[in-house]
């Protein structure tokens, strides 16, 4: 089994679960990771952040595939 890798920090659940969601759709597995203290301190998120890991054999693809999205959502707003 590969180690996970840290490849996006989010301060924000939402977007975290929205790139998950990309990677996941591509066939990239990925985990969320974040330290919440169990619900008490949800402010937490924002200062230590939400950490997208990844399998180190699928890093590459997964840069790859939020730098594209990151992109076209700039792309997108020069609109």
């Amino acid at each position: 089994m590969s180690e996970e890798v840290q490849i996006a920090v989010f301060s924000d659940i939402n977007e975290a679960e929205i790139a998950k969601a990309l990677l996941m759709s591509n066939g990239v597995p990925c985990i969320l990771t974040d330290d919440d203290a169990g619900g008490m301190y949800p402010q937490l998120r924002q200062t230590l952040g939400v950490h997208l890991m990844v399998p180190e054999e699928f890093a590459e693809q997964a840069r790859e595939l939020l730098d594209d999205a990151r992109a076209a959502a700039e792309e997108d707003d020069q609109e």
